[in-house]
């Protein structure tokens, strides 16, 4: 049965959103140049949660990444999380995009999606929206996390979006601090720090893995095609960046995150401020803000 979507469009962008299919960005057309800038999902197909479309943009939410051995340690207490079947023994990449969305408003150009949730994928009960806005060329995405516990939790965010691989395209984006990365893809908690501007294309992952654990960025890159430039602005919250492109795939993920890959569990020997872990008090919303910005060259 094919997805409901719900579509935005102004002179200049069509988005598609895919609610009930963990509320993910399905497609994002520059319209004047039949451009798609992440790769398109096809709505047509069932949604499977446990191995989602590779494509779009989906939220990550209340945290982004692994948590190893599924086991979150936090103000004293240790919680056992279900394991994900591509991370074993690890989670990955939280819960809300595997759940249906609910739309809460839409028109022409801006809607509004949430989610509430309680389960065994997060200790905490929580509240979670995504506001999508079209502002001329651009695409601005807010995400806000709400902890509906009655105690403190930690939290985290951000996006993960699947850039479409063109033959002319180049990512540019910039950082004081790499990660080291573990062959299971968690951080270590070792880095390297100092100010780097990285410049990649698709040969970079035609036939090797990429993949970078950064943060200090700033919360801009750029990704530039013969058309014209995405610029891509992220609020100060999200001051780390995974970028991952698997060898040999036709896309880029280059995700906006608020925090470091097990992030919780290392910050009692890092700290909240190094790995960017958030504790969110009852009542109390965590937010932040993406911009996709597209420029005719």
């Amino acid at each position: 049965m094919a997805q409901a979507e719900v579509i935005l469009h102004n002179e200049y962008l069509t988005l598609h959103l895919l609610p009930e299919s963990g509320g993910r960005v399905g497609r994002l057309l520059v319209r004047k140049h039949g451009l798609d800038v992440f790769k398109p999902i096809d709505a047509s197909l069932p949604f499977d949660p446990l191995n989602w479309p590779r494509g779009g943009i989906y939220p990550l939410i209340p945290y982004s990444n692994r948590i190893a051995d599924a086991t979150l340690n936090f103000a004293g207490e240790r919680h056992t999380l279900p394991v994900h079947p591509d991370a074993m023994p690890h989670t990955l990449h939280g819960v809300s995009h595997t759940l249906a969305w609910t739309v809460e408003s839409a028109s022409d150009t801006t809607a509004v999606l949430s989610l509430q949730y309680s389960g065994a994928h997060w200790p905490w009960p929580i509240r979670a929206e995504q506001h999508f806005e079209l502002r001329g060329a651009e695409l601005a995405i807010k995400l806000v996390l709400i902890n509906n516990g009655a105690t403190p939790m930690p939290g985290g965010m951000g996006l993960h979006p699947y850039l479409n691989a063109y033959p002319q395209m180049q990512v540019a984006f910039n950082s004081q601090r790499q990660w080291a990365i573990t062959p299971d893809y968690l951080a270590s908690g070792a880095f390297t720090q100092g100010q780097e501007r990285r410049s990649i294309t698709p040969q970079d992952w035609a036939t090797q893995t990429w993949a970078d654990y950064l943060s200090q960025w700033g919360g801009e890159a750029s990704v530039s095609y013969p058309q014209g430039q995405l610029s891509i602005k992220a609020g100060s919250e999200l001051d780390h960046l995974v970028v991952f492109g698997p060898a040999g795939v036709d896309y880029l993920c280059l995700e906006p995150v608020s925090h470091l890959a097990n992030g919780f569990n290392l910050a009692a020997r890092l700290g909240h401020e190094s790995t960017g872990t958030q504790v969110i008090t009852p009542g109390e919303n965590f937010s932040s803000q993406v911009c996709f910005q597209w420029t005719d060259r």
